[in-house]
């Protein structure tokens, strides 16, 4: 009967610990997803201030899908349409664009830190988890050995 409870509580103890290796994975995808927006955010950034250097009048090409691109007359750069949330774009004044691009990479990488503190206590509870399943195992162990000393004393 002993035994039955022992795999109960081992089977329950790898499951936690399978669940939470899972949230890991979870966290570190969407962490890597967070880190190709900023680097979008941040070359967005770069392309807005690199075009308003070049000034009005100059050609630049316009990419038209991921194989194709188009010669286009750069027009002053004042005005910048940009998405404030919920495919909602709002025209904005070249430097509030910038601020309002850089408000949203602080708010990513502010979501990211977090994530990453929630992967810290998750590893901590890797470690916990597995250190319960090492003392559960060596408990087992201790006890068929001692189980098997007792058998082997009542055959004598």
């Amino acid at each position: 009967m002993a035994m039955k409870k022992d795999e109960k509580r081992m089977a329950d103890l790898t499951r936690q610990l399978r669940s939470v290796i899972n949230q890991i994975e979870t966290l570190r995808v969407e962490i890597s997803r967070l880190d190709v927006l900023v680097s979008e955010y941040r070359n967005t950034i770069t392309t807005l201030r690199n075009l308003k250097d070049l000034g009005a009048g100059k050609e630049v090409l316009l990419p038209v899908g991921s194989i194709a691109q188009i010669k286009a007359k750069l027009e002053e750069v004042d005005k910048v349409v940009v998405n404030i949330g919920s495919d909602i774009s709002v025209e904005l004044p070249f430097e509030e664009a910038i601020k309002q691009i850089e408000k949203e990479i602080v708010a990513v990488l502010t979501l990211r830190d977090a994530l990453e503190k929630a992967m810290v206590e998750l590893y901590a509870r890797v470690e916990e988890l597995s250190q319960k399943i090492r003392e559960h195992g060596q408990a087992e162990a201790t006890g068929e050995i001692k189980d098997e000393k007792e058998k082997g004393s009542e055959k004598k």
